[in-house]
């Protein structure tokens, strides 16, 4: 696909639509106040922007003194911009730009990093995209001769010559395009091209599609920043995302009540999203929507088969994958990973436990329909077809998350889901046994003395008790989450990592209609 070439030298350069560490508006008269200005435009996750900030970081001083002013112009939030900067040794000014990147589009930037000599007039000398040492060098000598004084030039130092990183108001423009595309051109391996994928293929987000998943609601309206890099979700976008994965319009209300709930400050997705952790999020389903929409709570409820299950976590992926950014690899630094975070959807079976469903705990009436998120890490199954009473059956459970996260890592404050089958759920029915027993059985049973768990990596909780002292596996009973589904024949259960660190809260948003 085409995209637009960067502003031309000898036309006026755009102004700034951008923020700085002071007060006040941050305008290319003000940045070449002295003679020219240097622009880089470069964003945190791109690895050539790094090694231009860190090249070029300490001659800006210099160049300073001689009357060429440099600003490093990031596609990030101001802090992250500060911190990276300052990390890679950038001596000049920092500025930053929120989404949709206007001065991105302005200067026509198709990749960072990127350099824009402007001379004293306001007009552009020159660019450079890209690391290309030898077209930087004579950009410095041309900031040289328009000065009247020798500047120092960026150091010959191998690679001499390195591709950028897309703009991320390039990608914007290709979401556009990709929603805008004429009929025969939005084949499946166009979208592998644009990077519209998770690693499957996707469906096409034509024009039509879109429309028939926001069933006419405003498409502009937003839900705000989707983390890492603060991409704003609108419900357009939400839907592009939403066709991307597959789903059905029925479906669309339920993932956008997940972004909601995903994107509440409180979930922290920045941190789940750009962590060494494997976590992704676990949506949840309750209430009357599950069967409107054919969501499988049954056999192979953690698995494949079902479009309703994989399609909704898929979207939400999809949207922190390409309007957050949150790529593996990039942004997304997960050491592993695992297959939930290509989609990770269940649905409760209300009918099979023998429990208040889990939004009813949530506060929520059993007849509303309700999404939660919830981090969490791979499921670990549990088989434990031998156990005649409820509290064998319950230590078996609670024991298989004792290695979850960290053998040694005890007490965890963070929520861990166990997914309980039917089968077990009903030795626990005939016994009487509440979910607030279960959790209490479980945390009084799983524990080891904090000499054993010194043995490694530990807690400052275990470093400071007694040696002899029993450390529970939980911090409290309360981060024991208990969801029934699954098929109706087999002992398996299944325990969840939890996303550790993050201080974030589980959240749940009700399903609302969206549009007409």
């Amino acid at each position: 696909m085409s995209h637009p070439s960067p502003v031309d030298a000898g036309r006026p350069a755009p102004e700034l639509a951008v923020r700085g560490t002071e007060p006040g508006a941050v305008t290319i008269g003000e940045l070449a106040a002295g003679g020219c200005v240097l622009l880089l435009f470069v964003s945190e996750e791109c690895p050539t922007s790094a090694m231009a900030l860190r090249r070029l970081g300490s001659l800006c001083r210099d160049w300073e003194a001689a009357g060429l002013a440099s600003a490093a112009v990031f596609e990030d939030p101001l802090e992250v911009a500060v911190r990276v900067a300052r990390r890679l040794g950038w001596t000049g000014r920092v500025v930053s730009q929120e989404p949709p990147y206007q001065t991105s589009r302005a200067y026509g930037l198709v990749s960072v990093p990127t350099a824009v000599l402007v001379d004293r007039a306001g007009t552009i000398a020159g660019t450079v995209t890209g690391w290309d040492q030898p077209s930087l060098q004579a950009l410095v000598a041309s900031a040289g001769t328009l000065l009247g004084a020798p500047l120092t030039a960026p150091p010959a130092a191998q690679p001499l010559q390195k591709p950028g990183c897309s703009s991320k108001a390039a990608l914007d423009q290709e979401l556009a395009a990709a929603m805008s595309a004429p009929a025969g051109t939005d084949d499946i391996e166009e979208m592998f091209e644009r990077g519209w994928t998770d690693g499957l293929p996707v469906v096409p987000p034509t024009p039509e599609r879109v429309e028939a998943m926001l069933g006419g609601a405003d498409g502009s309206e937003s839900l705000g920043p989707v983390p890492p890099a603060l991409g704003e979700a609108t419900l357009a976008r939400v839907a592009a995302c939403a066709v991307l994965a597959g789903c059905r319009p029925a479906y669309f209300p339920v993932v956008v009540a997940a972004a909601r709930a995903a994107l509440d400050p409180a979930f922290n997705l920045r941190g789940q999203a750009v962590t060494t952790q494997p976590a992704g999020q676990l949506v949840v389903v309750n209430g009357p929507v599950r069967e409107a929409i054919g969501l499988n709570s049954g056999i192979g409820a953690l698995g494949p088969g079902f479009r309703a299950n994989l399609t909704i976590g898929r979207a939400l992926r999809l949207l922190v994958t390409l309007t957050g950014q949150g790529v593996p690899g990039k942004l997304d630094r997960a050491t592993l990973g695992h297959m939930g975070k290509v989609g990770f959807c269940l649905a409760e079976d209300e009918e099979a436990s023998p429990w208040p469903p889990l939004h009813a705990e949530r506060g929520f009436r059993p007849d509303q329909s309700v999404v939660t998120v919830i981090g969490s890490d791979a499921p670990l199954s549990v088989s434990e077809h031998r156990s005649r009473t409820p509290e064998d059956l319950a230590h078996v459970l609670g024991w298989a998350a004792a290695s979850a996260w960290s053998t040694n890592w005890w007490p965890l404050a963070e929520p861990q889901v166990f997914v309980i089958c039917p089968e077990h759920a009903e030795m626990f029915r005939a016994a009487g046994w509440t979910k607030q027993r279960l959790r209490r059985f479980m945390f009084e049973s799983v524990r080891k003395p904090a000499a054993e768990l010194r043995r490694g990596e530990t807690t400052p909780f275990v470093h400071a008790a007694d040696p002899a002292a029993l450390v529970p596996k939980w911090a409290s009973p309360d981060a024991i989450v208990l969801v029934v589904a699954g098929g109706e024949a087999g002992r398996f259960s299944a325990v969840l990592g939890p996303c550790s660190g993050m201080g974030y809260e589980i959240v749940s948003r009700e399903v609302v209609p969206v549009g007409r």
